[in-house]
């Protein structure tokens, strides 16, 4: 599920990112299924020297506790955690479906992510929470 810069994007701050953040489970079974989907992307290790390629041979239990990938389409950081809520299970507490292009999805409520920025702490995670607060006062205003 969408968790990051482009999660809050959606749902209100105009800060910009360059990746896209998901929350996910890292189980080996997991991990085959996102090797499946990003394959024909010529993903690669964006955290290692030598642009390391993302094999499915690298895929054993619990190898990854997070997963920094380049692809031919930018940048794809999977999480096993999210900083102030955890793993994927308890994620999916704060989480909603969103439609997007035709293909529905889910993303971190604008709640978890306030949570989770918070939790961050680094300045443009703090201006993101001056301005997801500020849409959730609009929200609030509209009703």
């Amino acid at each position: 599920m969408l968790c990051g810069g482009l999660a809050a994007f959606l749902q209100g701050s105009s800060i910009l990112t360059r990746d896209v953040d998901v929350v996910c489970d890292m189980g080996s079974a997991n991990i085959r299924r996102l090797f499946e989907a990003v394959k024909d992307l010529h993903p690669y290790h964006r955290m290692t020297p030598g642009r390391i390629p993302f094999t499915l041979e690298q895929i054993t239990p619990q190898l990854f506790q997070n997963l920094y990938l380049a692809t031919d389409w930018g940048q794809l950081d999977c999480l096993g955690n999210v900083k102030g809520i955890g793993g994927y299970g308890e994620c999916l507490k704060w989480s909603e479906p969103i439609e997007m292009a035709g293909f529905t999805m889910m993303t971190l409520t604008l709640e978890g992510i306030l949570i989770a920025k918070r939790a961050m702490g680094r300045p443009r995670d703090l201006q993101a929470v001056f301005e997801l607060e500020a849409a959730r006062e609009r929200k609030i205003n509209q009703h």
